[in-house]
């Protein structure tokens, strides 16, 4: 009797335990191998919105929700995503754009000429784009025609960034609702600060992503998201150290992708005061950097092309860098003799006087890569060997952006404005009038050649600006150009079809293609 009992409470106890695992506990069942993909990732998404612009940008994981019209393949080449074609007329005034048909939202509502019209008008009025844009024309279904004020020559490459999403994304009183797109992936959960869940879009108009659901995990700190990756915690993670590359390449256990990137960074002067409102003296700090040696022994060549062709030294600007243009190459010399020329002497503890006043400046570095003080401080060390006496202040990107817009500095590092690879918004941002406040050199010239890259849309006739450009850049030397940050992801060593797409909207452009496990 006593046994039968006994076997009566155990049975009880099972089925309630099987009650409490199926039910109460609300487990979920165990995801196939393969199918989640963990992506450790710097920082968080501003917005689902697409109106609302990211921290430095649009924020790359949105587009694999929203599509744009064109995008950049791996070798920077213009191609279509949802646009069949594209072509101009009147000199680049008159776009037309024809569109793929076939396609749907997300939520099955059609994608067409309409859809992309609302899309851009929310953008533009959003400002999240800045285009001279007269009005937009929707002859058919499928055609759409962009009628700017003037001549807008770069815009293909800007459609590769414009997200374009369904007017059912908003509310009958315009307010945003839900994330839908025509992209591979939906939007599935969104803790702030923590992690971003997308799951694979079933009904995706093109080729479906072999993953099935992707977790964006915010992981800020630079080493630490290296050691997440070590531990398994994390599938995929870029902008990480190079020690820590170079540690995990050693192993045999990840696998590194390289790609250029169009990015700059850079040191800009402040060229409205002295000390650099004098050209020698710009010029003569350009002289003394030691680029070449600072990337190769701070940064590392495994994440930076030093900058030794000037602003376009990336390869992703081969096609329009001056094939015979010398840069600034490291003199020390020189820049004592240009220094000396600019009635700069030398004093009595080594820093240079001028006037009874000594040369001592403060340059803010940058928090946005882990490298960024340490560069300062090697700029620093170059410049005390030819008597200059540099102050390193770091700050975060708000406040360095606010000081460069008030003009509150004396040299600021900067990282690239570079959201495709023509390099028109980069020069237009730093040299020319379009966004006045950031610019760092007024000159006439400059300006008139930026102003006519905006305008001219045959491909040879902006080589030929873009040369020029170049020219009267290094004559005039703005700033000291450092470095290319090579797009570096490194992934767990099993993960298979990795396709990174130009620009940087291509990001996570890799998850339409991967696949994990053997």
């Amino acid at each position: 009797m006593a046994g039968k009992k006994v076997h009566w409470i155990l049975a009880v106890l099972l089925a309630i335990g099987l009650f409490l695992s199926g039910c109460g506990a609300r487990q979920e069942p165990p995801k196939a191998a393969g199918e989640v993909i963990k992506v450790g990732i710097r920082k968080d998404i501003a917005s689902l919105d697409p109106g609302v612009s990211g921290k430095g940008g649009p924020d790359p994981q949105r587009y694999l929700i929203y599509e744009p019209l064109l995008y950049l393949d791996q070798d920077f080449n213009l191609k279509g995503r949802l646009a069949e074609s594209w072509s101009s007329d009147d000199q680049g005034k008159t776009w037309t754009v024809k569109l793929k048909k076939g396609v749907q939202f997300s939520d099955g509502t059609p994608f067409n000429a309409a859809a992309v019209k609302f899309s851009l008008e929310y953008l533009a009025k959003s400002k999240r784009i800045f285009w001279p844009l007269e009005r937009i024309e929707t002859p058919d279904d499928y055609t759409v025609k962009l009628v700017f004020k003037r001549p807008y020559a770069i815009l293909p490459y800007d459609l590769t960034t414009a997200e374009i999403f369904s007017p059912t994304s908003f509310d009958a009183e315009g307010k945003f609702k839900a994330p839908i797109g025509t992209g591979p992936f939906v939007f599935k959960e969104w803790q702030k600060e923590q992690e971003l869940i997308f799951e694979r879009n079933e009904n995706y108009w093109g080729t479906k992503p072999k993953i099935k659901t992707v977790v964006f995990k915010v992981i800020p700190d630079h080493q630490t998201r290296a050691m997440a990756l070590q531990s398994a915690e994390i599938d995929v993670a870029d902008y990480l150290p190079v020690n820590a590359i170079r540690e995990m390449e050693k192993t045999g256990k990840f696998s590194i992708y390289r790609k250029a990137s169009p990015c700059m960074n850079w040191i800009a002067f402040n060229t409205y005061r002295e000390p650099f409102s004098d050209l020698r003296v710009r010029q003569a700090v350009c002289y003394a950097v030691d680029v070449k040696r600072i990337i190769e022994s701070v940064v590392g060549r495994e994440i930076a092309t030093p900058a030794l062709k000037g602003p376009l030294s990336s390869p992703a600007h081969e096609y329009i860098r001056k094939p015979d243009l010398e840069w600034y190459t490291y003199n020390p010399d020189k820049a004592r003799e240009l220094l000396s020329q600019a009635g700069w002497k030398p004093g009595g503890d080594g820093v240079l006087e001028k006037n009874g006043k000594k040369f001592r400046v403060t340059l803010i570095a940058s928090t946005l890569y882990e490298e960024g003080k340490a560069i300062a401080e090697a700029v620093q060390a170059d410049l005390k060997k030819v008597g200059i006496d540099v102050e390193v202040r770091v700050l975060e990107s708000a406040a360095r952006f606010d000081a460069l817009k008030q003009r509150n500095y004396d040299l600021i590092e900067m990282g690239g404005i570079c959201p495709h690879n023509d390099p028109t918004p980069w020069f237009g941002y730093y040299f020319g009038t379009q966004h006045p406040e950031y610019c760092v050199l007024e000159n006439r010239q400059i300006q008139e050649l930026v102003n006519k890259l905006y305008s001219t849309v045959e491909p040879e006739a902006r080589r030929q600006l873009f040369y020029r450009l170049q020219e009267l850049l290094k004559e005039q030397a703005p700033g000291i150009f450092l470095y290319n940050q090579e797009a570096v992801t490194v992934a767990r060593k099993d993960l298979r079809g990795f396709v990174l797409e130009g620009g940087m909207p291509g990001t996570y452009s890799y998850l339409r293609t991967i696949s994990l496990g053997s």
